[in-house]
């Protein structure tokens, strides 16, 4: 198989000859830049590709034949990677211009290929030179063929009906949307380092051997691995220190880890001791398991765990997400007691006497903004009769709707501060309201957003139109644009805002710290960072382009490789990271 590969890919880029050319004389992006764009596959494949930036591994029972001199491609991997190249990760939704394969039996010998976001369609036949790009004909080479029951067509062909540019570069196949500059010095340089990570003929790591990391305390590291030799796919407890191998954690009953959480060194997780089930709590530093509560036999999943006023509150599910329902629990002297009940819980806070909470039913969004009186059990609406609270509603260009829940909810000065917005106007977008407590008046403060943070007296929030990070005061005045990038990730920590951001043009994400006080911002790396880390031992990111791996950012703002490895997850906790690869098996900790 690798055999085949390699031959068919090696007369790719001997047929490929000179890059597509497009009209006129198109400026021609730095590699740096088009990389973000673009699928590149290397010419000794091992089923690995960097799509978009990101090291991804391709796979599909895909072959490329040679036919007449040509190398014919199938339509749907190309529809495939076209898909990719025009994908748009930002404003933190994922929104692409989509190629959809239609194939209909009844016309064995056509295929469309159809972009509606792009309002394009090629339509193409087999043995047929005459394709028709949204109707209009043009002339192929060669014909698309059928071989062994699937369409294939000639790769250039294939680049040229969806738009695309191909560039052959010492032998790595580069498809973008854009012609790309090959010829500067670093260009080069960033060649050999994308041909080092893609000369990786490594398999992921099977789902027998993954595992979950949870937490780690002084040099102890838990994690979850699950038995599937058992029908039962068994979740046991482990724990590894350095230089050994990781041990079982005896614990009682049959665990279930799925929904665990981990609360002040504690693990927190469900068990069945002889049919009954228990909420129990694992002390990380003692190894000891204790039972805080009998639960519902009928319930599905374990939800949202937490302390309030060193009270625990915890929401059960019942049924399954379309007919389900769940219900809010206070742990009182080792019983479970009912508070409140909801369709989903989005997010529960409490101030004063009250429990206020955001429900999310579809499709009753409205009117989902709740107060429990603590004392007598008295639930009320709250907030403005009409207005939805807690969700995000994207109407798409062209009709549709989609909503989802965001927790974010504040109190703040005898105000609650939540995102909202009025359910009847089409036109109302999610935006920052704030909601007095006594007289239950509303003020909307900021414009459409689409999460927001209240840290040090400010309210700062990612504006739903141009992604830019925007910060105001409490009242919603004083509004000042941090970023104008388009804002994707975002952590508060010890007086200054970390988070990633990507201009309208690249899905290279840069990752900045702005200092709260100074209003010092600053650029940690000219990397493209996928995710970040911020805790007690540093700043830590993990990279997956072509200098993929985990860095730390030092007290100077230089960078440290501390994995050079593709990671498959990480976790921060207060003794370092932990962490597992994609292509290695096991668990591991830096600092």
């Amino acid at each position: 198989m690798k055999l085949c590969r390699t031959i068919v890919l090696t007369l790719i880029f001997l047929l490929l000859g000179t890059t597509a050319v497009w009209a006129g004389d198109v400026p021609k992006k730095p590699l740096s830049e088009a990389f973000y764009n673009a699928v590149v596959l290397p010419l000794d494949y091992h089923d690995k590709a960097f799509v978009n930036g990101r090291k991804t591994d391709v796979r599909g029972d895909y072959k490329l034949y040679l036919r007449n001199d040509r190398i014919l491609v199938p339509i749907r991997l190309m529809g495939y990677l076209a898909t990719e190249v025009d994908r748009n990760n930002q404003s933190g939704v994922v929104t692409w211009a989509y190629w959809e394969v239609v194939w209909d039996a009844q016309k064995p010998k056509e295929v469309l290929l159809s972009n509606h976001k792009l309002h394009k369609t090629v339509k193409l036949t087999v043995n047929s030179k005459t394709m028709f790009v949204n109707d209009e004909p043009q002339t192929l080479d060669v014909p698309p063929q059928n071989i062994n029951g699937r369409i294939v067509l000639p790769l250039r062909a294939a680049a040229e009906a969806l738009g695309k540019n191909v560039e052959w570069f010492d032998g790595l196949v580069i498809i973008s949307n854009d012609m790309v500059d090959l010829h500067s010095p670093q260009a080069e340089i960033i060649k050999n380092q994308m041909k080092v990570k893609l000369d990786d003929t490594r398999e992921p790591v099977g789902y027998q051997e993954q595992v979950t990391p949870l937490a780690k305390y002084q040099d102890e590291i838990f994690y979850v691995k699950t038995n599937y030799e058992d029908s039962n796919n068994i979740q046991e407890l482990y724990k590894q220190t350095p230089g050994s191998s990781g041990q079982k954690v005896r614990l009682p009953g049959l665990n279930n880890f799925s929904r665990s959480q981990v609360i002040n060194d504690e693990l927190y997780y469900t068990t069945t001791i002889n049919g009954k089930i228990e909420l129990r709590v694992f002390n990380l530093a003692a190894g000891q398991s204790r039972k805080l509560c009998d639960l519902d036999q009928d319930y599905s999943w374990l939800g949202t765990m937490k302390y309030i006023d060193d009270d625990f509150y915890f929401v059960l599910h019942y049924g399954d997400l379309t007919m389900g329902s769940e219900t809010l629990y206070k742990l009182v002297n080792g019983q479970a007691h009912e508070v409140a009940s909801a369709k989903t819980f989005i997010s529960f806070e409490i101030t004063g006497d009250y429990l206020y909470y955001t429900e999310f039913y579809p499709p009753a969004f409205t009117n989902n903004l709740y107060r429990v009186n603590l004392e007598t059990g008295a639930k009320e609406n709250f907030g403005e009769q009409g207005f939805t609270y807690g969700v995000n509603r994207t109407i798409r260009e062209g009709g549709g709707v989609s909503y989802s829940g965001n927790p974010t909810l504040y109190f703040k000065d005898g105000y609650l501060y939540i995102l909202g917005y009025q359910e009847t106007d089409q036109e109302d977008k999610s935006s920052v309201f704030r909601i007095n407590l006594e007289d239950l008046t509303q003020e909307r403060i900021s414009s459409p957003a689409r999460n927001f943070w209240l840290i040090a007296q400010q309210i700062y929030y990612v504006d739903s139109g141009t992604g830019d990070l925007v910060k105001m005061d409490l009242d919603g005045n004083s509004k000042i644009t941090i970023s104008d990038q388009q804002v994707i990730d975002l952590q508060a920590y010890e007086g200054n805002i970390y988070y990633t951001a990507a201009k309208n043009d690249t899905a290279a994400h840069k990752f900045y710290q702005y200092n709260i006080k100074s209003g010092q911002q600053t650029l940690l790396t000219n990397q493209s960072v996928q995710n970040f880390f911020v805790g007690k031992t540093g700043i830590y990111y993990q990279t997956d382009g072509y200098e993929l791996g985990l860095y730390k950012v030092g007290a100077d703002d230089n960078t440290t490789l501390l994995v050079n490895d593709t990671i498959d997850s990480a976790l921060i906790t207060d003794m370092g990271m932990v962490y597992t690869l994609r292509y290695q098996a096991g668990i591991y900790t830096v600092q």
